[in-house]
């Protein structure tokens, strides 16, 4: 499991784009990665790919990393699954024949599984198959709900909140997750203030 970088390098961190069903925000993202020279991993899953092929093929055409986030997003730690290497095997090789329909390209032999839900057995069943897992060591908690209710209510955070809570937790190597697309859920996006959030990593 890959899931930060070298603390040595004072000033390197990793930006990383988490794509479920949402094309909003993706054209606005890769123009400010764009203007500020930055390159970037996207994890993609299936559902999106078939959703939005046209949006696919403009993330591939703009260089950036795009790694696998399995063929549809679910909860692989939930009891209900088989989760086994044969499993993991059709979900990953599934991803890629859907990558490969929209753009003519391949994945990269990266992946994380839907929503950073893992366990010691999904890892397992996938490292014989030439892909690194790509964790992180932050969580933005830009995915919770506004009115989520319960303990998730305490951890919700405007957009400039949570740059403010990523440039305290961040540390040399940090991979800093960051959720594509808008829902009804939220009120406001980390992926709007993108700029934003560029501009204080570069001034830290």
């Amino acid at each position: 499991v890959f899931d930060h970088g070298s603390r040595v390098r004072q000033r390197d961190v990793a930006l990383v784009f988490n794509l479920n069903d949402s094309v909003e925000g993706l054209s606005e993202i890769l123009n400010v990665l764009s203007d500020y020279q930055i390159k970037a991993t996207f994890f993609i899953n299936g559902e999106f790919i078939r959703r939005h092929p046209d949006a696919t093929k403009e993330l591939q055409m703009s260089g950036h990393e795009i790694g696998s986030m399995f063929y549809a997003a679910f909860d692989m730690t939930d009891t209900k699954y088989q989760i086994n290497e044969d499993f993991i095997l059709r979900g990953l090789s599934y991803n890629e024949d859907e990558y490969f329909s929209a753009t003519g390209k391949e994945l990269e032999p990266l992946w994380h599984a839907p929503y950073y839900f893992v366990n010691s057995d999904i890892i397992e069943a996938s490292k014989n198959h030439n892909y690194t897992y790509i964790s992180r060591d932050l969580d933005s908690l830009d995915w919770v709900a506004k009115d989520s209710g319960g303990t998730l209510s305490s951890i919700y955070f405007r957009s400039s909140e949570i740059i403010e809570r990523i440039m305290k937790m961040k540390q040399p190597g940090s991979i800093i997750p960051v959720t594509v697309g808008k829902n009804a859920t939220r009120d406001d996006y980390l992926f709007s203030k993108i700029d934003l959030l560029i501009e204080a990593l570069k001034t830290s």
